[in-house]
């Protein structure tokens, strides 16, 4: 595919065409599960007549066909005629932006004058070595053998001559270094300047150096100025995953209050600096019309005689479904939700926790309890969804009682008004205990019968806190779908409801517990079956 698209690079522009060369950054992303759109703006200023417009900017991606053969142009006031593209030889110098330049530019003042300083440090400490020489000359002209016949006057006044000399060399060479260590405390802050300058402008340069350089061909019928933009498909470079924190509100009035973000991570190659985000669940790569019903050809033949070899018939393939997502929106396409603030997000690994909004729903607050499974009792709200969008499922969900952390775990998928009951941490002044108080079967010798089987449990529920707590106890019996598999249970008290949420043998208690109260519930059960079968 290279060559083709390097070939229509090639292709001469419009007879006495204008080219402009044009810098385009993000400004829009949409992202997709399993893509991002991106979008590209520039700013142009064209007369009337026919022009090449050379885009600069655009980094080359994995899927460089689908890249290529998603891109759109738009512009107010100009006609495209081509679109070509080269995606080899683009000079670094041609994406460069100005940000980058600037940067560049001050990298290089620093160094200049880290080198400013460094020469000055130098300098102080020539004029040290300098005030050295001189002590050392002084210092042998005191030992020249020649003074041994002078008179004690004049050698009086050499050695004072030497003392003063060397006395101003030595202050002179102590001067210099203390300029030379002066000088060189500059660079400390110069080499910290200069750091940060270059963290600058690693967080401005791409990660990737390829580029694709994109040539538009258009038609002004006036002298035109204004933005244009170029979008197109990047692939598996940015994902999103919903998140959110459930926080119930206990008082007088209990609410839950919804709050969701998006995490959103993108390795496209490049920085997105204050765009317009976009979230979408909607997925253009994939199937976008109904599969192709198949037709089923039938036909006969005489029946082979028995020596003849037999007729294998064809297989029939059956198409299957492709793979969807499980979340849908009351649009029956998909939700779209674009954020309000432009935001910034880097390129590489790791991901930003953008906030969308949050909502309040009043809700009802119970302890929910399930002896069977666990030894106290949850937290539980019972609440319906206030969005008019589906609440996705998500790994990234936090649970929290009046602000304070409860649990981080896996929510599930809500639909809109949809009613549903959420679990917000345990309640361990909520005990449970059940216990099997008898259990009888033939199979171990007890009675007669080798099918029949009987069970007595008893389930306990103790309140040890101070306050008054609606209970919602959950525990089950067996049933049966054979008329031969006999069953037949007790309760006492009797259950508030029977075959909870449509699931058969899932029985509920109703009760209210005070402070210290406890309350105690006796199942018995009993399964007989004709002899000769066995119980599974």
């Amino acid at each position: 595919m290279k060559p083709v698209f390097y070939l229509l690079a090639l292709v001469p522009t419009i007879l006495s065409a204008e080219t402009f060369t044009l810098d385009t950054d993000i400004s829009a992303v949409t992202v997709y599960p399993d893509s991002a759109l991106i979008t590209r703006t520039a700013e142009f200023d064209v007369p009337a007549g026919a022009h090449r417009l050379i885009l600069l900017g655009t980094p080359e991606n994995d899927d460089l066909g689908h890249q290529i053969a998603t891109m759109q142009f738009r512009a107010d006031g100009l006609t495209q005629t081509a679109l070509v593209s080269r995606f080899e030889d683009v000079p670094w110098r041609d994406y460069v932006g100005d940000a980058v330049k600037q940067v560049e530019d001050r990298i290089k003042d620093i160094e200049t004058r880290i080198q400013s300083v460094q020469d000055q440090a130098e300098t102080a400490r020539l004029k040290a070595q300098a005030a050295d020489h001189t002590i050392t000359f002084l210092s042998n002209l005191g030992r020249n053998v020649g003074l041994a016949g002078s008179d004690p006057e004049n050698l009086r006044n050499i050695a004072r001559m030497v003392g003063n000399e060397a006395l101003e060399a030595e202050n002179t060479a102590l001067a210099a270094e203390l300029e030379a260590r002066e000088t060189e405390t500059q660079l400390t802050e110069l080499e910290t300047e200069l750091d940060a300058a270059r963290a600058d402008l690693a967080a401005l340069l791409p990660e990737t150096n390829e580029r694709i350089l994109i040539a538009v061909d258009v038609v002004a019928e006036e002298d035109t100025e204004g933005t244009l933009s170029l979008s197109y498909l990047s692939y598996e470079t940015a994902t999103w995953q919903p998140a959110y924190v459930f926080d119930l509100k206990t008082g007088s009035v209990p609410e839950v209050q919804i709050s969701r973000s998006v995490l959103v991570g993108q390795m496209t190659g490049e920085d997105w600096n204050d765009i317009t985000l976009s979230i979408s669940t909607l997925q253009p790569n994939d199937q976008s019309a109904a599969s192709r019903i198949r037709d089923k050809r039938r036909s006969i033949r005489e029946k082979p005689k028995a020596l003849e070899e037999p007729v294998v018939e064809a297989p029939v393939f059956e198409v299957t479904q492709r793979w969807r997502p499980s979340a849908t929106s009351i649009q029956g396409t998909g939700t779209t939700y674009t954020l309000p603030v432009p935001i910034s997000i880097s390129s590489g690994y790791g991901a930003a926790d953008l906030e969308l909004d949050s909502m309040s729903q009043p809700a009802e607050v119970f302890a929910l309890a399930n002896p069977s499974r666990d030894t106290t009792a949850y937290r539980t709200a019972r609440f319906t969804n206030p969005y008019s969008q589906n609440l996705f499922s998500s790994d990234y969900a936090r649970w929290q009682v009046d602000g304070v952390l409860v649990a981080v775990d896996s929510s599930p998928d809500i639909s809109p008004g949809e009613e549903v009951e959420l679990g917000f941490g345990p309640l361990y002044a909520l005990t449970l205990q059940r216990q099997v108080l008898g259990r009888r079967s033939g199979d171990v010798g007890l009675i007669a019968l080798s099918n029949e089987r009987a069970e007595r449990a008893q389930i306990r529920v103790e309140n040890l806190s101070d306050e008054t707590w609606p209970l919602r106890l959950l525990d089950s019996v067996p049933y049966s779908e054979q008329d031969d598999l006999k069953i037949e249970w007790t309760a006492t008290p009797k259950p508030t409801d029977e075959n909870v949420d449509n699931r058969r043998g899932i029985l509920a208690w109703e009760m209210e517990l005070a402070p210290g109260q406890s309350e105690t519930v006796e199942i018995e059960t009993k399964l007989s079956w004709p002899e000769g079968m066995v119980l599974r």
